[in-house]
C-alpha cells in the first residue's frame, strides 16, 4: 500500500525536525503544536493522527514517548531511506559551466534476481540525460558519484554500480560531444 500525501509531508516534516511532538494525537492534545502543524501542511487533525499511526505501523516514524499531553514521533532509519525516494524524481546532475573534459562511465552488473532494480537504474539514467554506450555503460560528462551513491543505496544495489572518470572515449567522442554540446 502506497503512503498518502499527508503521510509523505509529515515524514518530510518529521526529517527536517528530527522528533516532534503531536499533541493533536492525544484525545485531550493541544492546541497550539495541532495548529501549527495543520498551518504548514494544512491538513486535518484527523488525517494527521491516521497517518502517523499508519506510518508507526509500517515502521517508518517510532513513538518516543505517549502521555496524556500527546505523542513525540520520531522518523526511524526506514523513514529516512523512504522519504528519500521522494527526492528521486527530481533528481537532475549540475551542469559546471566549464567543462573538466571528463567523462563519467557508469557501469552497472546488477544480477536477474533485480530486475526490477536494473530496470529501473537504467530509466533513472536515461532520465538524468546520460547517453548510452550499451546495456550496461552510460556516459556523462557532468559530475554524478553523489548521484549515483543515492541510486544505489535507494534501489538497494551497494556493490553493482560503479562509477569512472576517462578522459578519453575513443570513436565515440565525436558522438558524445555533439549530443552535450561541448564542441569549443
Amino acid at each position: 500500500m502506497r503512503t498518502s500525501r499527508v503521510g509523505k509531508d509529515l515524514l518530510k516534516y518529521l526529517a527536517f525536525g528530527g522528533a516532534l511532538t503531536l499533541a493533536m494525537l492525544s484525545p485531550i492534545g493541544g492546541p497550539k503544536i495541532a495548529k501549527a502543524l495543520l498551518k504548514q501542511l494544512k491538513y486535518k487533525i484527523q488525517q494527521l493522527r491516521n497517518s502517523a499511526y499508519y506510518l508507526k505501523k509500517r515502521g517508518l516514524v517510532e513513538f518516543a514517548s505517549e502521555d496524556n499531553k500527546g505523542i513525540t514521533i520520531r522518523i526511524t532509519n526506514n523513514g529516512e531511506k523512504y522519504l528519500k525516494t521522494f527526492d528521486i524524481d527530481n533528481m537532475i546532475l549540475a551542469r559546471p559551466v566549464v567543462w573538466d573534459k571528463k567523462w563519467r562511465l557508469v557501469i552497472f552488473d546488477v544480477p536477474e534476481k533485480h530486475k526490477k532494480a536494473r530496470e529501473a537504474l537504467r530509466r533513472k539514467l536515461k532520465d538524468l540525460d546520460f547517453l548510452w554506450l550499451q546495456d550496461s555503460a552510460w556516459v556523462t560528462p557532468y559530475p554524478c558519484d553523489d548521484e549515483i551513491r543515492f541510486l544505489r543505496e535507494i534501489f538497494n544495489i551497494p556493490f553493482n554500480v560503479d562509477v569512472f572518470e576517462i578522459s578519453d572515449l575513443k570513436h565515440h567522442e565525436i558522438r558524445f560531444k555533439k549530443y552535450f554540446k561541448l564542441f569549443s
